[in-house]
């Protein structure tokens, strides 16, 4: 093969990768400034309940996953944000430490999450979706859970409550 085609082939391979990685989008990227002092709680995990703002979120090593829920009412999402187990760490614990997970949205909808399906199932805090900010209706997080019913993607998430 010729040495030009080579180079060719190379310069393509390197745009396309390039483009995959910055596709979806980076935390540094989205503009949470709307939201960025709204507030989650947890409970449970330690005496006395935890507040961390979105800001605090989104100062953690947060990652981006390209998902689809199981229902049709959502679809494939890229969705940015620290893993639950991200947000323990300080703590001590994981996700799958605890009996049962409750996250309750600011319109009371709520999902009670259990050991077993906590052990295999890694919960996303995200506050954008597609590279942009959450949608009003949204934050100020959304719970995103790769490849799982969309009735578990609590958005409004105001608390989260951890059960030994």
């Amino acid at each position: 093969m010729p040495t030009q085609r080579k180079h060719m082939i190379l310069l393509a391979a390197l745009i396309c990768a390039l483009l995959c990685l910055t596709a979806c989008g980076k935390p540094d990227d989205i503009d949470i400034s709307g939201y960025a002092d709204q507030t989650v709680i947890l409970t449970g995990v330690t005496g006395e309940p935890v507040e961390l703002t979105i800001a605090d979120l989104k100062k953690m090593k947060c990652k981006t996953i390209k998902t689809e829920s199981t229902s049709d009412k959502i679809g494939v999402v890229r969705a940015t944000g620290p893993w639950l187990d991200t947000v323990l760490e300080p703590y001590g614990v994981k996700q799958e430490d605890f009996s049962k997970i409750i996250i309750i949205g600011a319109d009371e909808y709520d999902t009670k999450l259990n050991q077993e399906y906590l052990k295999e199932n890694p919960i996303m805090l995200a506050f954008g979706v597609d590279g942009n900010p959450l949608e009003e209706d949204a934050v100020p997080c959304r719970v995103i859970i790769r490849n799982s019913d969309s009735a578990y993607w609590v958005r409004q998430v105001r608390k989260i409550e951890f059960v030994k």
